[in-house]
């Protein structure tokens, strides 16, 4: 899979290039979200969790207080969130074991913060502000 770039003008659009994302990604799936605050992370995270079967969407919210959110659906899906925490500090998290859970979708916002954790596997989704209502959207591959 190459970089992909994506412009969005609409939320409904960058839902929809979520869920197509997660129609077509394997397994455990490791996705890493960069951008600045109100980039529409959240909002992907939505339609990531869409199209791997999450079964209640509306309960997808930014985990900035709790860090660390669970959905049911077809398979687990964690939802990170690391706005409040320094970059590198991570003790207590439990991410390894997150990471290891095997064919689950975890999702990481300000994935910047994870700092030295190896996240070699994981695919980078950039979302960058272009105006009031257009994103764009680009979609790196893991690094294997």
């Amino acid at each position: 899979m190459d970089v992909n770039e994506i412009i969005s003008t609409s939320e409904e659009q960058t839902l929809e290039v979520a869920r197509g994302l997660a129609r077509a990604t394997k397994l455990p799936a490791h996705i890493l979200l960069y951008g600045d605050l109100g980039a529409g992370k959240t909002l992907f995270t939505k339609g990531l969790a869409e199209g791997f079967g999450v079964q209640d969407v509306t309960e997808v919210t930014s985990p900035t207080f709790t860090l660390i959110n669970q959905y049911q659906g077809r398979v687990p899906f964690y939802h990170i969130d690391l706005y409040r925490i320094d970059t590198g500090d991570l003790r207590g998290l439990g991410l390894d074991e997150i990471f290891d859970v095997p064919n689950a979708v975890v999702v990481v916002e300000w994935a910047e913060r994870l700092g030295s954790f190896d996240t070699l596997e994981a695919m980078k989704v950039f979302l960058s502000y272009l105006d009031e209502h257009s994103r764009k959207i680009t979609i790196c591959p893991s690094s294997q």
